[in-house]
């Protein structure tokens, strides 16, 4: 136990010559005055460097967030728009098949073919060319029939490689038919024996991806490029034509960002001098990749404008004693200021523990936690809770027909379904399984809880997303009811195991289809 130190007063005496004799003298104490002050000075100058170097790492930290962020949102937006041009493009491939097409008069034969084609800002027209690469047919009737394209990439390619049935993504070039600078993709078409019938073609225009590119702030984040195949540059911003089509293939940069697919790391720059900081993933199954390149200067520049700053204040602090003390409060108010910023980032991490990743719902926890609440709640004011229990219907036969990926957007659209009819502000969407979700909806009864569960069945049912091993061959759910005091629930667990016990009666009775537990014959009542 710490004991104080005796305090021993020095014997003073007054000398004849007015001298003051003893422990503490003038001399002395400003010694240990200078001392104080040098060993505050120094201990100032340690905090500033560690606060330098926290901030260093702070702006780091946010570069590569933000350009993370960027690479998702935009790589995401970008992925779509190649996806729904290539289903109008896949639409061609499968309609060319059907017999009478290529007989039928050209007008029908365009709403045969075209019926399905994509129409966005940024899409050019899609185009029919034969096998000697001439324009039959396209999806406006403005296209000039009979134009020779065989000198085109895309119909090289295919001539070259008669093998491809994936997409094409061409070099930018500008459009004959319609004089604009665009990205061609492109696809075969394929006689009955196999052999070669044409060239299938449509363009997003460059100036599309300049607008999509300036909507998300790319121009502040660095140099923002999109590659496609071989390196081809087909997009970058800030926005320079003379490096649009231009190939990166052979630089070291692109070829490590190739072998990695997706994540960070500094290296040389690909175009230019210098080293960056690149942060890249790969955009879906195409042949495209999305890369964000900033130089350590930029990171850095705030860092340093700050670091300038602190160091010229400390130089001047140092021999001024007020000037000290001010020093000494600003860093405290910076203190204060980062253990507020990780008190709220403490906070964002406890609501991303509760939270599912991919589809914004609550997880396993966070449902686990809610039922507790809610039955608790339930318990004490004798009032009814209910819970749906919903399956998607042969998922396992899904992924393994159109991907995990078409499987996310699967549950992420039954998620969106779920959030939409269980809007309550007390109502709990959460995933709790692989494709198993589950929706608590306290002061709701068994006739309720139906209710919800068929609109929730509906709606997935109603987006018609195409499940060919499924029994109903679009995708579908089927959903589990109990609520107590209908059934006999003693606890949370017992009121889960009936819901599943009836979700799992309609999944044996052919799926798609609401089921509710069956309500026990005496008067029940919630008990502790």
């Amino acid at each position: 136990m710490f004991k104080p130190r005796r305090l021993e007063v020095a014997h003073v005496v007054a000398s004849p010559r007015g001298h003051i004799d003893g422990s503490w003298s003038r001399p002395s104490l400003a010694r240990w005055l200078a001392l104080a002050n040098f060993l505050t000075v120094t201990g100032l100058i340690c905090v500033a460097a560690l606060l330098l170097l926290q901030m260093r790492t702070d702006a780091e930290r946010r570069s590569q967030l933000t350009a993370n962020s960027l690479v998702q949102v935009l790589g995401r937006d970008i992925a779509r728009n190649i996806e729904l041009y290539d289903l109008s493009l896949q639409a061609v491939v499968e309609n060319i098949g059907r017999p009478g097409v290529l007989e039928a008069t050209p007008e029908l034969r365009r709403m045969i073919l075209f019926d399905r084609a994509a129409s966005a800002p940024g899409f050019a027209f899609q185009l029919l060319l034969d096998a000697s690469g001439t324009i039959v047919s396209g999806s406006s009737p403005s296209v000039p029939k009979g134009l020779d394209r065989s000198d085109t990439e895309y119909f090289h390619h295919f001539t070259a490689h008669p093998d491809d049935d994936d997409l094409h993504i061409s070099p930018p070039a500008v459009s004959r038919v319609s004089g604009q600078q665009m990205i061609m993709l492109s696809r075969r078409l394929s006689n009955s024996d196999g052999s070669f019938a044409g060239v299938v073609v449509g363009g997003i225009k460059i100036d599309y991806l300049r607008s999509l590119f300036a909507s998300v702030g790319a121009e502040h984040a660095g140099t923002v490029t999109l590659f496609g195949p071989q390196g081809v540059v087909l997009m970058r911003e800030p926005f320079e034509q003379s490096v649009i089509g231009a190939s990166v293939a052979d630089a070291t940069s692109y070829r490590r960002m190739i072998a990695m697919r997706e994540g960070s790391f500094v290296g040389p720059a690909m175009l230019g001098e210098d080293e960056r900081r690149f942060t890249f993933a790969r955009l879906g199954l195409e042949p495209l990749t999305l890369s964000i390149a900033v130089s350590p200067s930029a990171v850095y520049a705030e860092w340093q404008r700050q670091a300038l700053s602190l160091g010229l204040v400390l130089l001047s602090l140092c021999g001024v004693t007020a000037g000290l003390t001010w020093l000494l409060r600003r860093e405290l108010c910076h203190r204060e200021q980062t253990e507020a910023k990780l008190v709220a980032a403490n906070a964002s991490l406890a609501a991303q523990a509760t939270t599912d990743a991919l589809t914004g719902l609550g997880n396993r926890r966070r449902f686990d936690e809610a039922l507790a609440q809610e039955w608790d709640r339930a318990v004490r004011g004798q009032r009814p809770v209910a819970l749906v229990l919903i399956d998607a219907d042969c998922f396992k036969g899904f992924n393994d027909t159109y991907g995990h990926q078409r499987g996310d957007e699967a549950l992420r659209l039954i998620a969106g379904s779920i959030r939409a009819a269980a809007n309550r502000a007390s109502d709990t969407a959460c995933r709790i399984g692989g494709e198993e979700f589950a929706v608590i909806l306290p002061e709701v009864d068994t006739a309720g809880a139906i209710v919800v569960a068929e609109r929730i069945r509906a709606a997935v049912m109603g987006w018609g997303m195409p499940h060919a091993s499924g029994p109903h061959t679009v995708l579908t759910v089927s959903c589990g009811v109990a609520s107590v005091p209908e059934v006999l629930a003693p606890n949370a667990a017992a009121l889960v195991a009936e819901a599943d016990g009836a979700l799992y009666v309609g999944k044996g009775a052919g799926r798609n289809q609401v089921r509710a537990a069956e309500p026990n014959e005496t008067d029940l009542r919630l008990v502790i």
